[in-house]
């Protein structure tokens, strides 16, 4: 080997030697740094910044110091002291209000800026729901993020961001809508929570579970909340209208003439009930996402006209939108049809059992006939099927489906219409909508247009509910039966379709 080649040789190794003691330098500063970080606490990084530092007298003062200092895992967007300049002195001298402000800027686990892919929606220890970006918390950006720490992550925020209220709690302070508040919060009741109760035994007349002294007590539950939706709970995201007063009563006036009763009081309930029933959507629509119509949790379609919006309100669960007018249509689902399916009679009088039967129509699709054969007689009552629906005050279009394929003959069936559950006893006569006569399909070409108009809705007539209630439809058999000339009873449904 030359005397080049080992001056060669020795020079490089000598470099490399240099590179690795470089390398190795940067590795254990890059090493030491990472681990000086994850000795300290969320606690102690922020009070180590300089920039926090009225964030960290606060989380002093609100007792918040102890759980950024626990080992459990937490994630802390800390608004910067620039941010908390000009904080509301109502809550910096409440201390609950403080300790609910700051609760807003905590929360457990550890959320990476890398996690917010494209956002994140964020339960915070004061109950509340925030919403985390890469880039922002809340309206707030983010102006240091990522910094991570022996028990979670700390992200510094250039903006405050107070709690937000959730639908209920927004809708209580707005006075513009005291109506709808104060219609929703007239649904307050007391229950017996028994969910921890301990049952002893049940009453043998009633039912009722007899539980031990102690173990249930009185709750503060709302009827709005049970039926419709809990607005105020922080686990849902919802689209919430809110009508301002004018049309709140504009509503009311509407609706008030579907709601006809006896007792005003409860017929003036009803129509609010009705008002504030479809205002709740299971879905965030903010107002560039505004759909032509949006379904409600009660089924119900409505429509938002842009410049019917009053206010648009972020909420801890979903948005509000404030408006003066909602457009749905009224006679469509607003005021729904009412279906009366054969095969669930609420009572019958009829010689034999009836037999339910699943059968396709020419178009192939399923339905279930409910039906009573060979009725030899025509007592007194008339046998029949009687059906309790609940009906608005409106005029209604009646039609049914009702195939013949039992006799070979047509058969004869009316409609009848009571309050009450009577027939054929009443002392006044039933509304009545006549006989229909039903064609045999026996021996009929199933694929004549005859056989497929058997299948078709038939209209049959009108009647005109003149109160709010229940209502009693009868299926009742032919006069005429006998036993050279039977009749029967067939259904698959009655419709009831509300019309102007």
């Amino acid at each position: 080997m030359t005397k080049f080649k080992i001056r060669y040789l020795i020079m490089v190794f000598m470099l490399a030697g240099i590179t690795f003691a470089g390398c190795k330098d940067a590795w254990k500063e890059h090493t030491e740094l990472n681990i000086t970080r994850l000795d300290q606490t969320l606690f102690e990084q922020i009070s180590a910044d300089a920039s926090l530092s009225t964030f960290t007298s606060y989380v002093i003062k609100t007792g918040y110091d102890g759980v950024l200092k626990s080992s459990k895992a937490f994630t802390v967007w800390a608004p910067d002291n620039e941010a908390l300049k000009s904080l509301d002195a109502a809550i910096l001298n409440d201390t609950a209000a403080l300790r609910r402000f700051i609760g807003n800027y905590i929360a457990e686990q550890s959320y990476f800026s890398t996690n917010a892919q494209p956002s994140l929606v964020i339960r915070m220890l004061n109950g509340k729901n925030t919403i985390f970006t890469k880039t922002t918390f809340e309206q707030a950006s983010i102006v240091k993020s990522d910094v991570y720490v022996k028990n979670g992550v700390l992200h510094v925020i250039n903006a405050a961001s107070a709690p937000k209220q959730n639908a209920w709690e927004f809708l209580q302070t707005f006075t513009a809508a005291s109506s709808q508040r104060d219609f929703i919060k007239s649904l307050e009741h007391l229950e017996l929570d028994t969910s921890k109760g301990v049952l002893l035994y049940k009453d043998p007349v009633t039912q009722k579970g007899i539980y031990q002294e102690g173990t249930t007590f009185k709750v503060l539950r709302n009827r709005y909340f049970q039926g419709i939706s809990d607005i105020s709970s922080e686990d849902s995201l919802i689209t919430y209208i809110i009508l301002n007063n004018t049309a709140f009563d504009s509503e009311k006036a509407k609706l008030a003439t579907y709601y006809k009763h006896t007792n005003t009081l409860y017929a003036d309930t009803l129509t609010k009930w009705s008002v504030v029933r479809d205002l709740v959507v299971n879905k965030v629509y903010n107002p560039s996402e505004l759909p032509d119509s949006m379904t409600t949790v009660t089924g119900v379609k409505i429509h938002l006209d842009k410049s019917s919006i009053l206010e648009t309100r972020l909420l801890s669960n979903g948005i509000a939108y404030v408006v003066n007018k909602i457009g749905y249509k009224l006679m469509e689902n607003k005021i729904p049809t009412v279906m009366i399916q054969g095969e669930f009679p609420d009572s019958l009088r009829v010689p034999s059992n009836p037999v339910t039967r699943i059968k396709k129509d020419p178009s192939g699709n399923r339905f279930t006939d409910f039906q009573t054969g060979s009725i030899t007689s025509s007592p007194s009552p008339l046998y029949y099927y009687r059906y309790r629906s609940t009906v608005n005050s409106v005029k209604y279009e009646v039609y049914w489906r009702a195939v013949n394929d039992i006799l070979a003959a047509p058969i004869s069936m009316k409609v009848d219409f009571n309050t009450d559950r009577s027939f054929g006893s009443t002392l006044l006569p039933l509304v009545t909508l006549g006989y229909k006569s039903l064609p045999s399909l026996i021996g009929m070409d199933q694929t004549s247009q005859p056989y497929k108009d058997a299948f078709k809705e038939v209209y049959l007539g009108t009647y005109t509910a003149q109160q709010y209630g229940n209502l009693y439809t009868f299926l009742a058999s032919s006069l005429g039966a006998a036993s050279a000339t039977p009749t029967a009873l067939s259904l698959d449904y009655i419709k009831l379709k509300p019309v102007n």
